[in-house]
């Protein structure tokens, strides 16, 4: 399983070796920029241009926190290795440490 964000403001889920998409997540409004999996495998963060940080939950099948408070555009975002907080960087010349809790 591999996961992509694109221009078109989604991230999409696919599964390999055949390339059939298994979800696909709407809810920025921007470009994505970055796209990680909870340690767990039950989640992901990603990242946008239109500056916030979101936390998707696979069995809720959709976006369950943003973290609002970059002023540009984020750049990247990650999981802590126990997934209690995410990273990111923005375009603001910031980091910021996101409690997912």
């Amino acid at each position: 399983i591999v996961v992509t964000g694109s221009d078109d403001h989604l991230w999409k889920m696919w599964a390999l070796p055949d390339g059939n998409i298994i979800m696909t997540g709407e809810g920025h409004t921007d470009w994505l920029s970055g796209c990680c999996f909870h340690p767990s495998g039950t989640q992901l963060v990603t990242s946008s241009g239109d500056t916030t940080v979101r936390i998707w939950d696979f069995s809720k099948r959709g976006c369950i926190l943003t973290f609002e408070g970059h002023a540009h555009s984020v750049w990247d975002c990650s999981w802590h290795s126990f997934g209690d907080f995410v990273a990111s960087a923005s375009m603001d010349n910031t980091s910021k440490i996101w409690d997912v809790n």
